[in-house]
């Protein structure tokens, strides 16, 4: 009997820890009371609110690829900001990725109407946790529709596969919120 109890709490132990070790990232879903996102049928991504702090940190660009990419994982139909970019430049003949930061996102707020319905806009927050804010704005009104916050555990660094990881928790909970707004109506 002695052995049994000793077996059970090594194996509840066990089972605590890896539970502990794999907890998943600390986030935060915001839906802004009357916004509905169940009718948002393509996502544009912005070029992100980001600066970079360290030589391992992926690049402005780097980043942009990566938000886009984490999306294979959800159903959301994916607007790249290279594909807004080069559809503006084709149609008004400006290029955003030659302008300064604010000027490309004045022309990028202005125009993506013509290629989504929505647009998500990333800030990082560069702290001693690395933490992001995806905002999602209705294209043409610039209407709040849906933020989301992820934090990165204090162990994981400003890589490639950590911002990958962050980005992927943010289109599983937005197709989650889409999901739940839906069995909502």
């Amino acid at each position: 009997m002695k052995r049994f109890v000793q077996m059970a709490l090594v194996l509840c132990l066990t089972l605590f820890a890896v539970q502990a070790g794999a907890s998943p990232y600390s986030d935060k879903v915001t839906l802004p009371e009357g916004a509905t996102i169940t009718n948002v049928n393509r996502l544009a991504v912005g070029a992100p609110l980001y600066v970079q702090v360290e030589d391992t940190s992926p690049s402005i660009e780097i980043l942009t690829q990566v938000v886009s990419d984490a999306s294979r994982i959800t159903h959301a139909n994916i607007v790249t900001y290279d594909a807004v970019a080069a559809g503006i430049q084709t149609d008004k003949g400006i290029d955003i990725k030659a302008l300064p930061r604010r000027e490309a996102a004045k022309v990028f707020k202005e125009n993506v109407a013509s290629y989504a319905d929505a647009y998500i806009i990333l800030t990082v927050a560069n702290n001693s946790r690395t933490t992001f804010f995806f905002d999602v704005y209705r294209s043409g009104s610039n209407e709040l529709l849906y933020t989301y916050e992820v934090r990165a555990n204090k162990s994981d660094g400003n890589t490639v596969a950590t911002f990958a990881a962050l980005s992927e928790q943010f289109y599983k909970n937005w197709q989650r919120s889409v999901e739940d707004q839906n069995k909502g109506k």
